[in-house]
This record gives structure tokens, C-alpha cells and sequence, in this order.
């Protein structure tokens, strides 16, 4: 209990204008149970002040690592939609190289067809070249005999008209000269053949 100050009744008692020099107190009574009262609340106060301080620390620290967490999150699902637009490119890529690879199978099929057909082509017209050189031969080789064979057939049509003709005159006048005509003429034509 604090000391009691009548200001109504005693106003003077227990007052002093200067600062006393030491203490006027001989004997002091310490109750230890509320010294430990007070030294525990004490703590107490400072234990929740220090408990409350760590209590926002650790909320502010939660929600940073919760903003870091949806920060790490968020950059977890632009990553996955990255890699799921990749794979569907790669996917799409895939088929299309499919396609192109299955493209150069046909057009190598229809060059390979083409060639076989270049070659078929090329074979005949060799034999049709082979076939126009034995046709020319052969051609030549009648023109030649009908050649002779003209030049053959009017000799002996031009001798037979001689012939004839000098028979005919023969009759008509009765004279040999035609003959020995045709004759000299022959002999001179053979001459001439043989000289050239």
C-alpha cells in the first residue's frame, strides 16, 4: 500500500520541498512470492510480445512464401502449357514429316515406274531404229534389183525393138542394111561399156 497524503485535513504532514539525502528506511519487508509474481508477468508480457512479434514475422513470412508459392505456381502452368503447345507441335510435326516421308515413297514409286517406262520406250525405239535400218536394206536392196532388172528389161526391150524393127524393114524393102546397122551400133555401145 502507497503512502497516504490528506491534502484536505494535513496538508504538510509527509511533505518535504528538498531531496532527502538517503533513505529514512531502516527495515524493508520483500514478499518474494509477488517479487516472482511480478518478475514472471513481466516475463510474461515480454514472452508475449516476443511471441506476437514472431507471430507476424511468421504471418508476413507465410504470406511471402505464399506469394512465392502462386509466384512458382503460376510459373508451373506457363511452363506446362508451354511443353502441352510444344508437344502439339511436335505432334503435328511428326505427321507432317509422315506425310512428306509417305509423299517421297509415291513420287520415288512413280519414278521408278517412269524410268521402267523411259526404258521400255528407249527399247523400242531402238528396235524401231533397227527394224527402220533393216526396212532402208531392204528397200535399197529392191531398188537396186529393180534397177538392174529395169535397166535389164529395157536393153532387151530396145534390143527386141531393133530386132523387130529391122525385120519390119526387111520385109517392107528387102534389104539387110538395118541389120548390119544394128549390129555395128551394138558393137560400138559394148566398146564404149567396156571402155568406161
Amino acid at each position: 500500500m502507497g503512502l497516504f497524503i490528506n491534502n484536505s485535513d494535513h496538508p504538510d504532514v509527509y511533505k518535504n520541498k528538498q531531496n532527502p539525502q538517503a533513505s529514512n528506511q531502516v527495515i524493508s519487508r520483500q514478499d518474494f512470492l509477488s517479487q516472482l509474481i511480478y518478475e514472471q508477468q513481466k516475463a510474461n508480457t515480454t514472452l508475449k510480445k516476443t511471441l506476437s512479434e514472431l507471430g507476424m514475422q511468421s504471418q508476413h513470412q507465410e504470406e511471402t512464401h505464399l506469394n512465392q508459392w502462386n509466384h512458382v505456381g503460376n510459373q508451373l502452368n506457363d511452363l506446362q502449357s508451354r511443353l502441352e503447345r510444344y508437344e502439339d507441335a511436335n505432334h503435328n510435326l511428326a505427321i507432317q514429316l509422315n506425310k512428306q516421308l509417305e509423299l517421297q515413297k509415291e513420287i520415288s514409286k512413280k519414278m521408278t515406274k517412269q524410268e521402267e517406262i523411259q526404258g521400255g520406250v528407249l527399247q523400242r525405239l531402238d528396235n524401231q531404229e533397227a527394224l527402220m535400218d533393216k526396212i532402208s536394206r531392204q528397200i535399197n536392196h529392191i531398188r537396186s534389183i529393180l534397177f538392174e532388172r529395169t535397166n535389164y528389161l529395157a536393153t532387151k526391150i530396145d534390143d527386141g525393138y531393133k530386132i523387130t524393127s529391122s525385120y519390119v524393114y526387111k520385109l517392107m524393102t528387102g534389104s539387110d542394111q538395118p541389120l548390119t546397122f544394128f549390129v555395128m551400133n551394138k558393137k560400138q555401145e559394148e566398146n564404149q561399156i567396156n571402155s568406161d
